[in-house]
């Protein structure tokens, strides 16, 4: 998949209402232009933090810290379609959103 950044842009966008209501702090950050460019967003919450960074290539990668255990999780997606971006940062909610019980 040839991921365009502005998508992802938008889907964040449409991921933010719910973030913002959950207590999520959040950012959009884009990287420079060049033959795989990259754009990334980075959130916290009281006990998480987070990036996700995706590629044009459709290659994405998702680190989340808990702060209060000390552990990060680090996930690689290989994304072929929109929906494939959709779930991805539905699952980056989840894991914002969750009781640590649930991650």
């Amino acid at each position: 998949m040839d991921l365009d950044l502005d998508d992802f842009a938008d889907a964040v966008t449409a991921h933010a209402s719910r973030w913002n209501g959950a207590g999520v702090r959040w950012k959009l950050h884009r990287g420079p232009t060049r033959d795989k460019s990259a754009a990334w967003i980075v959130c916290t919450t009281t006990d998480r933090e987070a990036q996700l960074t995706v590629w044009t290539s459709g290659e994405a990668e998702l680190d989340l810290a808990h702060l209060s255990a000390g552990t990060v999780i680090s996930t690689h997606y290989e994304m072929s379609t929109t929906a494939d971006l959709t779930a991805c940062l539905d699952e980056l909610t989840h894991r914002l959103t969750s009781t640590p019980s649930g991650t």
